[in-house]
């Protein structure tokens, strides 16, 4: 697996999913569960997979944690 690629797809999920939601913990979790990584011909898969499941994990067992103490869990730094 490739970690910096990893990173890179994490990053743009969370990111995603902040401006798609209220902002809130419980919207990013919410919103992180609508998206899906499908297709025969998807490039880097494993890495999608993993850091859609990692940040998934995270915002629903954090709900209660402020968005920023979740991030800082997950080691994203977002702006």
């Amino acid at each position: 697996m490739d970690r910096e690629r990893y990173q890179q797809f994490l990053k743009q999920y969370i990111t995603e999913a902040i401006q798609q939601s209220d902002g809130s913990t419980r919207g990013i979790a919410e919103h992180l569960s609508t998206i899906q990584v499908k297709g025969v011909l998807v490039m880097h898969r494993e890495e999608k997979r993993r850091a859609l499941a990692d940040a998934r994990q995270a915002f629903d067992e954090h709900r209660h944690w402020p968005v920023e103490i979740v991030l800082k869990h997950l080691g994203v730094e977002l702006g």
